[in-house]
């Protein structure tokens, strides 16, 4: 039999659960309500220890009676143990809360801070929230709520990319909720997400190496910006472009940091400041780590290189770009800030030739596509690309740019692409005929020695040497022997 206590305004009662042992709850204000509460509990209780009722159903009912907020409470509680940083799990967090606040009938405004919010300010959406979720239940977060809600920051002015964040977290929860046995369906997959590209806010752009000296100079010389003195923000912008390294991932450097007895000398950054989550070893060029050595050396041990301010970083740039001359937006909108001299380093690989696998190395991605997404070659630099190729124009002595050694190779010496001279459509030059037709493989005509062919035995890998054949290096409709008259050299 159950027995009942009252405490507070509350009365409690407790009864055997399905497992065989005591168990309290909480009942309400009215006793005989509870007491038909303790009632069904220790029917429900019975069938379930006579196998008439899934206990799991029992554990899905419970996690349904349950506030919304406490099973969002519990997924970043497995996200912390999961090893998500510290600024992961705050994000998650706050994306779902958000979300979910607005699908208990908070408006998109009363859920977002104000750019400059004090701590009071932070305090009071938080409860706001916080008494919505307190409301919520697993159930109210179906598919076609969670759209409108989306909706809802749409029409706000939240930007696609940032839309599909918020997407990610709440599915990532609704999934975290499958799991873990709270609910019987993801109902969440079915929210599609949205086409970022239609709707960049925030594209980036790079700058010209004189432009980047240019910046860094004028940093070095500045005065001191936000707390951070100039020689400070022109090594932390080198750093950041010889590295890679984001803006979070600067701050946390110390002079520990640093293996300046290594050849080359490195920088470590830690798992727990890592975007990735992951601690990386990055090297360091020679005349930078010769210029930093004495600037850590100088500084205060134990403590950040580099005192930048939490969240700042386009804001203190901003202040050298304009010393410099250089806009912070350009005339096609695309911006120039702290997170774009990670897009400099991508850049800068690219145009020095490293290999796609080595820059997603350096630029530590997951994946070369996202190395490839900061690639952002100037119109200038694609411009003096396609003026850089050499002309293809016929004819020897022409009026086109002389063709480089290595494409002469592989193209005709004297006439137009199929061998034949402007004046006599018909013929073919001397030069053309292969020389394994009528001399054999070691031999060449003396005129034809400038121009390069293709017919030279090529070193197989098996030791041995093998003749080309001239019909796989000219298409077939270019082959020579098609143009031969009968009884001709075969």
């Amino acid at each position: 039999m159950a027995s009942f206590r009252k405490k507070g305004r509350n009365w409690y009662f407790t009864y055997t659960n399905a497992a065989g042992k005591r168990s309290e709850v909480k009942g309400c204000p009215d006793k005989r309500v509870t007491e038909q509460m303790a009632a069904a509990a220790e029917a429900e209780a019975s069938k379930v220890r006579a196998g008439l009722v899934d206990p799991r159903d029992l554990a899905l009912r419970e996690h349904g009676r349950r506030p919304l907020g406490e099973h969002i409470e519990a997924w970043g509680k497995s996200l912390v143990d999961s090893g998500g940083t510290d600024r992961h799990v705050s994000m998650s967090l706050s994306r779902v809360r958000r979300l979910s606040a607005i699908v208990m009938g908070a408006g998109a405004a009363e859920t977002e801070y104000p750019r400059r919010a004090t701590a009071a300010d932070r305090e009071s959406r938080d409860l706001a929230v916080s008494e919505r979720l307190e409301a919520g239940r697993l159930s109210d977060l179906t598919a076609e709520r969670v759209r409108s809600a989306l909706g809802a920051l749409k029409s706000r002015g939240m930007s696609l990319q940032s839309l599909n964040h918020h997407r990610a977290a709440v599915r990532s929860f609704d999934i975290w909720c499958l799991d873990t046995r709270r609910t019987r369906e993801a109902s969440l997959r079915s929210v599609k997400g949205f086409n970022a590209e239609e709707d960049r806010r925030h594209d980036r752009r790079t700058l010209g190496v004189e432009e980047l000296r240019r910046l860094i100079e004028a940093a070095r010389l500045g005065p001191v910006a936000l707390g951070v003195a100039g020689l400070a923000r022109s090594l932390a912008y080198r750093l950041a472009v010889a590295t890679g390294l984001r803006y979070s991932e600067i701050r946390s450097i110390r002079p520990a940091s640093f293996d300046w007895s290594s050849t080359p000398a490195t920088v470590d950054v830690t798992a727990a400041y890592a975007k990735n989550g992951r601690s990386a070893t990055q090297t360091l060029p020679h005349d930078l780590a010769s210029d930093l050595r004495p600037f850590v050396e100088q500084g205060p041990q134990g403590e950040p290189v580099f005192p930048l301010p939490a969240d700042r970083g386009a804001e203190m740039l901003r202040v050298d770009l304009e010393a410099a001359g250089i806009p912070y937006v350009d005339e096609a909108g695309r911006y120039f800030d702290f997170h774009s001299l990670r897009c400099q380093t991508a850049t800068m690989l690219d145009a020095a030739g490293v290999t796609p696998r080595v820059a997603q190395r350096i630029m530590r991605h997951s994946t070369p596509g996202l190395t490839d997404r900061y690639t952002r070659p100037r119109a200038e630099d694609v411009e003096r690309a396609a003026l850089s190729m050499p002309s293809l124009r016929p004819g020897k002595g022409g009026d086109g740019e002389p063709i480089n050694d290595p494409l002469s190779a592989y193209l005709p010496c004297a006439g137009d692409a199929a061998g034949l001279t402007p004046s006599h459509a018909d013929k073919r030059t001397i030069s053309d005929e292969q020389p394994s037709m009528k001399l054999g493989p070691s031999k060449t005509r003396a005129s034809d020695a400038p121009c390069p062919t293709g017919s030279a035995s090529v070193a197989s890998d098996r030791a041995g040497t093998r003749t080309q054949d001239q019909r796989i290096n000219l298409p077939h409709r270019l082959s020579p022997t098609a143009a031969l008259p009968k009884g001709g050299a075969g």
